[in-house]
């Protein structure tokens, strides 16, 4: 979870945390071992901005983990252009003269 800058210009960790911590490498060391004493998860892997951002410009990131003398190669992917669709006008014209015929038909029939 991302460390913030608090008004009082304390950190926390969250957008709810407490304002707690003197700087945001404070902040950053509390946020990891918080995470570090959770037995509930395999493995705790925290993106930072670099990151982020890699992964939603080139819509992939590769992470290279080791842990206990293993090594694994884990894939990212993010699929932008779903998410960037262009808007098109003269496609929502043909859609909407599509089913505007139909609509119509069917309004008439039940009209009858």
């Amino acid at each position: 979870m991302p460390c913030y800058e608090c008004e009082n210009g304390l950190w926390r960790f969250g957008e709810t945390g407490k304002c707690e911590y003197s700087s945001k490498s404070e902040c950053d060391l509390q946020n990891e071992e918080y995470y570090a004493d959770d037995e509930n998860h395999d493995y705790h892997l925290h993106f930072n901005q670099e990151m982020m951002d890699e992964l939603h410009n080139d819509g992939r990131l590769e992470v290279k983990v080791e842990e206990d003398g293993r090594e694994m190669l884990i894939l990212f992917t993010y699929d932008a252009e779903r998410e960037d669709e262009e808007y098109n006008p003269e496609e929502e014209e043909e859609i909407k003269d599509s089913f505007g015929m139909y609509f119509d038909k069917v309004i008439k029939n039940l009209k009858k």
